[in-house]
């Protein structure tokens, strides 16, 4: 079956279930339900039939336009269809029983779905959509609804539509629902500048289907490469600007999963002032060294988020530990290179002294530790005058390797320590709009040198995209507190950036429409902020391990200096030479 001949046959299938349902054949209806593996949903697309053939008229079809013109349409289709499914699925039982058991099947789907869905899938999808799926289901199935915040809680209770409700009474509950509840004015949301806003800010860009209702013009039906049936979604339309309560809620999410912020909210939105310009526009940076809060969260989506990354700890340490003696063995083997490497790096060594040249930021140790100490003598010295940041690439296209990646990096840290090299390790990751720098190892003073790295590193997880440029962005300002006059950065990444907000249009440029942060536009981004770092000063290179990541891309970003690492056994080798060069060249 060609490709086209199978996507017309998905949908048709979907098609099929919902003209069964209406009693009613050959109309093309707004929206068509999918599980997340592509396959039509026979439950939803029965009840999308049957509010065709219960509630068909100008009430709804004058809903679903206005509701599609929203920013905010995602959220709001997911509402709508809540109570709709609740209130189809009471006028039509009473004529087909065995709709109960198809309701009970569906519900026990979902939550199995739910177990297998990949960490971006869940991560990026709808907070409160998702709860409110959730109590539904768990209704069906018996349970209590599940949900803790009492203004969800009471948005439960009214979307529970009763089946003697006619179109127009469905209609005006509904828009009662959107004003009090996202205060949603439809008299304004046709307007034709708001219209052009919303269709300026479309994603046209596709991903996985997660799975849910949707509208019929944002699907695409095609077949992957193996031949199975692919029904994707286009990327979320809510990504343009948001209002400040919309910011301030992907604020407080982005905390809840990954930490206190490590700066203020007045020194971050100077972060962002200076940092998340140009492409960047409209995105934010957040630092984070993984503390939480006391408070536990009562959003579902974010307690998954939690248990998921505690129990990938503990996988990640375990991993270590079951290879602890060949892990071992890599660390000293790579030690060992770097340290050939710094028998050609004599560099002049800075001490503390009673006379010579005054060093400013020793002045306050005479004042408060009586230490006559405040002068600087140097002499030449087989001692590094260089730091290293690590940065790990989190996003969910490492989810198959995240316990090979912290071992990885963990090697790499404890080796640069080992030598009396400063060291500081960071992963990254992109949602909601935050790039996301989870910092697990500073730099450390002097004293601290030969001791062991921190086993934070073990806490790494994967979750969300890679707006790779950014991150550059973010490490070259964390690269600011480095103890040394010279900075390496190194990526383990799989150079294939990839974030769904979108690079803004730039007509200087020739780009007069915004374009997916992914592909040759990721790239060259990313490779642009590789230049720039390196114009001042910063040695950049990446680590690209196993089979994932492009050799292409990671040439075309970093140029000759990168690895591929097709072996963890290949490790210290490879990076001890690639180490070796990049510190020949702080001599030349």
């Amino acid at each position: 079956m060609s490709e086209i001949d199978y996507s017309l046959s998905v949908r048709r299938r979907a098609l099929n279930l919902i003209w069964t349902a209406a009693g009613e054949y050959g109309f093309e209806p707004e929206f068509l339900a999918f599980t997340q593996n592509g396959q039509p949903d026979l439950y939803m697309n029965s009840i999308i039939g049957y509010v065709r053939k219960w509630y068909a008229g100008p009430e709804l079809n004058e809903l679903f336009s206005t509701v599609g013109n929203a920013l905010l349409r995602e959220t709001f289709d997911g509402v709508v269809w809540i109570g709709l499914e609740n209130c189809a699925y009471e006028r039509e039982v009473k004529e087909r029983p065995v709709l109960a058991e198809l309701r009970h099947a569906c519900a026990e789907e979902f939550f199995r779905q739910q177990m297998e869905r990949s960490r971006q899938q869940w991560m990026a999808q709808n907070s409160l959509v998702y709860a409110l799926q959730s109590a539904r289901w768990n209704t069906v199935l018996g349970k209590a609804p599940g949900l803790v915040n009492p203004r969800e809680r009471q948005l439960f209770k009214e979307l529970a539509y009763s089946g003697d409700w006619n179109a127009a009474q469905i209609a005006d509950h509904t828009y009662d629902i959107l004003r009090r509840y996202f205060h949603f004015d439809r008299n304004t949301v046709h307007s034709s500048v708001f219209t052009r806003i919303r269709k300026m800010l479309a994603d046209s860009s596709l991903h996985r289907l997660s799975g849910r209702v949707m509208r019929s013009e944002d699907l695409t039906f095609a077949q992957d490469a193996s031949g199975a049936g692919l029904v994707t979604a286009r990327k979320s339309k809510e990504s343009g600007p948001l209002s400040a309560a919309g910011e301030e809620n992907n604020r407080i999410y982005i905390e809840e999963c990954f930490g206190l912020p490590l700066y203020g909210r007045q020194e971050s939105a100077r972060i962002d002032e200076a940092l998340c310009t140009d492409r960047h526009t409209g995105c934010h940076l957040y630092f984070t060294e993984g503390k939480r809060s006391a408070a536990e969260t009562n959003d579902a989506l974010i307690r998954k988020t939690i248990r998921g990354a505690q129990a990938q700890a503990k996988k990640n340490r375990l991993h270590y530990q079951d290879r602890f003696h060949f892990y071992q063995n890599s660390i000293r083997r790579l030690a060992e290179q770097i340290q050939n490497a710094l028998l050609v790096y004599p560099q002049p060594l800075k001490v503390p002294a009673r006379t010579g040249k005054i060093a400013p930021e020793r002045i306050w140790r005479a004042v408060q530790l009586n230490d006559e100490r405040i002068f600087s003598d140097t002499f030449e010295e087989e001692q590094p005058d260089f730091s290293v940041d690590l940065m790990l690439d989190a996003s969910a296209s490492r989810l198959q390797s995240q316990e090979i990646i912290a071992a990885q990096a963990f090697v790499i840290a404890q080796s640069l320590r080992l030598c009396g090299i400063p060291v500081q390790v960071s992963s990254f990751l992109s949602l909601r709009g935050h790039t996301v720098i989870r910092l697990y190892q500073r730099y450390q003073a002097a004293e601290h040198f030969g001791k062991n790295i921190s086993e934070h590193i073990f806490d790494y997880f994967a979750a969300g995209w890679n707006r790779d440029g950014l991150a550059l962005r973010g490490a070259g300002f964390l690269m600011n507190e480095s103890p040394a006059k010279n900075r390496m950065l190194i990526l383990l990444t799989d150079a294939s950036p990839n974030d769904d907000r979108r690079i803004p249009a730039d007509r200087k440029n020739g780009h007069p429409l915004s374009r997916d942060y992914s592909g040759e536009a990721g790239i060259e981004d990313t490779r642009a902020e590789v230049r720039n770092l390196r114009k001042s000063g910063v040695q950049v290179m990446a680590v690209l391990t196993g089979e994932d990541g492009s050799t292409e891309a990671a040439r075309k970003i970093y140029g000759d200096d990168f690895v591929r690492i097709e072996s963890i056994r290949h490790l210290s080798d490879a990076v001890g030479t690639l180490l070796q060069r990049k510190i020949e060249q702080f001599t030349s």
